[in-house]
Protein backbone atom coordinates (compact mmCIF):
# COMPACT_ATOMS: atom_id res chain seq x y z
CA UNK A 1 0.00 0.00 0.00
CA UNK A 2 1.24 3.32 -1.09
CA UNK A 3 0.71 6.81 1.11
CA UNK A 4 -0.28 9.77 -0.61
CA UNK A 5 2.12 12.31 -1.43
CA UNK A 6 1.48 16.29 -1.97
CA UNK A 7 3.78 18.59 -3.87
CA UNK A 8 3.49 21.99 -3.88
CA UNK A 9 3.69 24.73 -7.06
CA UNK A 10 5.81 27.70 -5.56
CA UNK A 11 5.64 30.94 -7.86
CA UNK A 12 8.69 31.96 -9.42
CA UNK A 13 9.67 35.96 -9.09
CA UNK A 14 8.55 36.30 -13.03
CA UNK A 15 4.87 34.76 -12.41
CA UNK A 16 4.51 37.17 -9.34
CA UNK A 17 5.52 39.70 -11.11
CA UNK A 18 3.23 39.15 -14.09
CA UNK A 19 0.38 38.02 -12.15
CA UNK A 20 0.43 41.52 -9.68
CA UNK A 21 0.62 43.56 -12.75
CA UNK A 22 -2.11 42.17 -14.59
CA UNK A 23 -4.25 41.85 -11.95
CA UNK A 24 -3.84 45.80 -11.26
CA UNK A 25 -4.44 46.50 -14.49
CA UNK A 26 -7.88 43.67 -14.94
CA UNK A 27 -9.06 45.20 -11.57
CA UNK A 28 -8.40 48.81 -12.39
CA UNK A 29 -10.23 48.48 -15.49
CA UNK A 30 -12.96 46.67 -13.93
CA UNK A 31 -13.29 50.15 -11.54
CA UNK A 32 -13.15 52.10 -14.72
CA UNK A 33 -15.76 50.59 -16.15
CA UNK A 34 -17.93 50.54 -12.79
CA UNK A 35 -17.06 54.39 -12.42
CA UNK A 36 -17.87 54.86 -16.32
CA UNK A 37 -21.30 53.41 -16.49
CA UNK A 38 -22.97 54.88 -12.93
CA UNK A 39 -21.25 58.03 -13.09
CA UNK A 40 -20.90 59.53 -17.04
CA UNK A 41 -23.52 57.83 -19.20
CA UNK A 42 -26.87 58.70 -19.29
CA UNK A 43 -28.31 56.04 -21.11
CA UNK A 44 -29.66 52.69 -19.74
CA UNK A 45 -28.33 50.54 -22.88
CA UNK A 46 -24.39 52.05 -22.44
CA UNK A 47 -24.85 51.56 -18.90
CA UNK A 48 -25.86 48.52 -19.32
CA UNK A 49 -23.54 47.57 -21.57
CA UNK A 50 -20.35 48.85 -19.60
CA UNK A 51 -21.08 46.86 -16.52
CA UNK A 52 -21.40 44.28 -19.08
CA UNK A 53 -17.98 44.15 -19.96
CA UNK A 54 -17.14 44.99 -16.36
CA UNK A 55 -18.70 41.58 -15.22
CA UNK A 56 -16.75 39.70 -18.52
CA UNK A 57 -13.29 41.06 -17.48
CA UNK A 58 -14.22 40.42 -13.41
CA UNK A 59 -15.04 36.81 -14.72
CA UNK A 60 -11.74 36.48 -16.84
CA UNK A 61 -9.98 37.26 -13.74
CA UNK A 62 -11.83 34.88 -11.36
CA UNK A 63 -11.81 32.27 -13.97
CA UNK A 64 -8.28 32.10 -13.87
CA UNK A 65 -7.36 32.01 -10.54
CA UNK A 66 -9.43 29.15 -10.06
CA UNK A 67 -8.13 27.47 -13.18
CA UNK A 68 -4.30 27.60 -12.21
CA UNK A 69 -2.20 25.28 -10.45
CA UNK A 70 -1.49 24.97 -6.69
CA UNK A 71 -0.42 21.70 -5.96
CA UNK A 72 -0.12 18.11 -7.52
CA UNK A 73 -1.06 14.94 -5.07
CA UNK A 74 0.12 10.93 -5.76
CA UNK A 75 -2.81 8.94 -4.13
CA UNK A 76 -2.84 5.09 -4.33
CA UNK A 77 -4.22 5.16 -8.36
CA UNK A 78 -4.51 8.64 -9.24
CA UNK A 79 -2.12 11.29 -9.34
CA UNK A 80 -3.67 14.96 -9.54
CA UNK A 81 -2.99 18.62 -10.52
CA UNK A 82 -4.77 20.35 -7.48
CA UNK A 83 -6.75 23.66 -8.36
CA UNK A 84 -9.27 25.73 -6.86
CA UNK A 85 -12.15 24.73 -9.66
CA UNK A 86 -11.94 20.41 -9.86
CA UNK A 87 -8.62 18.68 -10.05
CA UNK A 88 -7.22 17.04 -12.89
CA UNK A 89 -7.03 13.31 -12.19
CA UNK A 90 -4.52 11.16 -14.15
CA UNK A 91 -4.50 7.19 -13.17
CA UNK A 92 -1.47 5.75 -12.33
CA UNK A 93 -1.41 3.18 -14.19
CA UNK A 94 -1.86 5.33 -17.37
CA UNK A 95 1.77 7.11 -16.66
CA UNK A 96 4.12 5.63 -19.41
CA UNK A 97 6.99 7.85 -18.13
CA UNK A 98 8.00 10.39 -15.96
CA UNK A 99 11.37 12.49 -15.80
CA UNK A 100 12.67 15.72 -15.78
CA UNK A 101 12.31 18.26 -18.40
CA UNK A 102 15.41 20.37 -19.46
CA UNK A 103 14.24 24.23 -20.17
CA UNK A 104 15.41 24.37 -23.08
CA UNK A 105 12.90 21.50 -24.35
CA UNK A 106 10.15 24.89 -24.14
CA UNK A 107 11.87 26.53 -26.60
CA UNK A 108 9.82 27.64 -29.23
CA UNK A 109 6.77 26.76 -27.36
CA UNK A 110 2.82 28.41 -27.86
CA UNK A 111 -0.05 28.52 -26.27
CA UNK A 112 -3.05 27.05 -28.16
CA UNK A 113 -5.68 27.58 -25.04
CA UNK A 114 -4.56 28.72 -21.61
CA UNK A 115 -2.66 30.92 -19.54
CA UNK A 116 0.98 32.19 -20.06
CA UNK A 117 1.75 33.82 -16.88
CA UNK A 118 -1.36 35.25 -15.09
CA UNK A 119 -1.72 32.84 -12.05
CA UNK A 120 0.41 30.24 -13.79
CA UNK A 121 1.62 28.76 -17.13
CA UNK A 122 -1.23 26.49 -18.00
CA UNK A 123 -3.52 24.43 -20.72
CA UNK A 124 -2.61 23.71 -23.64
CA UNK A 125 0.91 24.50 -25.72
CA UNK A 126 2.36 23.49 -28.65
CA UNK A 127 6.14 23.00 -29.74
CA UNK A 128 8.57 20.90 -32.02
CA UNK A 129 9.99 19.40 -29.20
CA UNK A 130 6.86 17.67 -27.62
CA UNK A 131 4.20 18.55 -29.91
CA UNK A 132 0.72 18.60 -28.41
CA UNK A 133 1.08 19.26 -24.27
CA UNK A 134 -0.69 19.91 -21.17
CA UNK A 135 1.12 22.37 -19.20
CA UNK A 136 0.46 23.12 -15.51
CA UNK A 137 3.51 25.00 -14.24
CA UNK A 138 4.24 28.09 -11.93
CA UNK A 139 8.11 28.39 -12.44
CA UNK A 140 10.51 28.31 -15.21
CA UNK A 141 12.54 25.77 -13.89
CA UNK A 142 12.51 22.01 -12.42
CA UNK A 143 9.86 21.18 -15.16
CA UNK A 144 8.74 17.36 -14.96
CA UNK A 145 7.54 15.38 -17.87
CA UNK A 146 5.00 12.99 -17.45
CA UNK A 147 3.64 11.37 -20.15
CA UNK A 148 0.12 9.45 -19.94
CA UNK A 149 -2.99 10.02 -22.50
CA UNK A 150 -1.29 13.41 -22.84
CA UNK A 151 2.17 14.95 -22.12
CA UNK A 152 2.13 17.12 -19.09
CA UNK A 153 5.14 19.27 -17.94
CA UNK A 154 4.62 19.99 -14.35
CA UNK A 155 6.92 22.22 -11.81
CA UNK A 156 6.60 20.70 -8.30
CA UNK A 157 8.46 21.87 -5.28
CA UNK A 158 10.56 19.21 -5.49
CA UNK A 159 10.90 17.43 -8.75
CA UNK A 160 13.07 14.82 -7.84
CA UNK A 161 10.85 14.05 -5.26
CA UNK A 162 7.98 13.78 -7.09
CA UNK A 163 10.36 11.76 -10.18
CA UNK A 164 10.99 8.77 -7.58
CA UNK A 165 7.14 8.53 -6.25
CA UNK A 166 5.98 7.79 -9.50
CA UNK A 167 8.82 5.60 -11.03
CA UNK A 168 8.36 3.38 -7.42
CA UNK A 169 5.37 3.50 -8.44
CA UNK A 170 5.84 1.66 -11.67
CA UNK A 171 6.11 4.26 -14.08
CA UNK A 172 9.26 3.90 -16.63
CA UNK A 173 11.64 6.40 -16.63
CA UNK A 174 12.80 9.48 -19.69
CA UNK A 175 15.80 11.65 -19.84
CA UNK A 176 18.61 11.57 -17.23
CA UNK A 177 18.04 10.61 -13.33
CA UNK A 178 16.45 14.22 -11.76
CA UNK A 179 19.01 15.95 -9.62
CA UNK A 180 17.74 17.27 -6.18
CA UNK A 181 15.74 19.93 -6.05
Amino acid sequence: MHDSMTFDAPWDGKLTLVTTLVAVLLGGTVLFLIWLALTQMPSLPLRLFLLFDAAVVAGVFVATALLAPRGYAIGEKTFRIERRLGAIEIPVASIREVGPLPPESLKGTWRTLGSGGFFGYYGRFRNRTLGSFRMYATRSEGYVLVRAEHPYVLTPDSPARLIDELRRRGTKAIGAAPSSS
